[in-house]
């Protein structure tokens, strides 16, 4: 038995708050293109991702599997974020407190997004690590 994409999405759900994000993607096709823009970010997986379905990978995945998926699909998530269009107009619209407040903010989206990078890698590095054959090394 596989591994549901609806068990990685909880992992993903769980590290963002965004109702506006729910509302949109009640039928779950931005997180499909997150999970999809993740697994080839995920080369060290002992599990074949291209063996997959449009709802289910074909192998089962453990649990580190799963939230180093989830945690990609965050970075993911917060690319557009940070690259939005409306960020830039409105960060390029006025040179009031509304041009610091957006900086501000993309900069703290920035800060997020890299922060999510570098756990995923260290995720990444840490499975590499402990399901590799140490043996091989010289």
């Amino acid at each position: 038995m596989g591994t549901q994409f609806e068990d990685i999405y909880d992992v993903f759900l769980s590290q963002i708050s965004d109702s506006i994000f729910l509302e949109k993607d009640s039928d779950d096709n931005l997180k499909y293109r997150y999970l999809l823009n993740s697994i080839p970010r995920f080369k060290k997986c002992r599990q074949d991702l291209s063996k997959r379905d449009s709802e289910s990978f074909d192998e089962a995945l453990n649990d580190e599997d799963i939230l180093i998926l989830g945690t990609l699909m965050v970075v993911e998530y917060l690319n557009p974020l940070i690259i939005s269009i409306e960020n830039l107009k409105q960060f390029m619209s006025s040179k009031d407190f509304s041009m610091t407040s957006q900086a501000a903010h993309l900069k703290q989206l920035s800060d997020i997004r890299e922060i999510k990078r570098k756990e995923a890698d260290k995720l990444i590095l840490d499975y590499t690590y402990n399901n590799g054959n140490l043996g091989n090394l010289k």
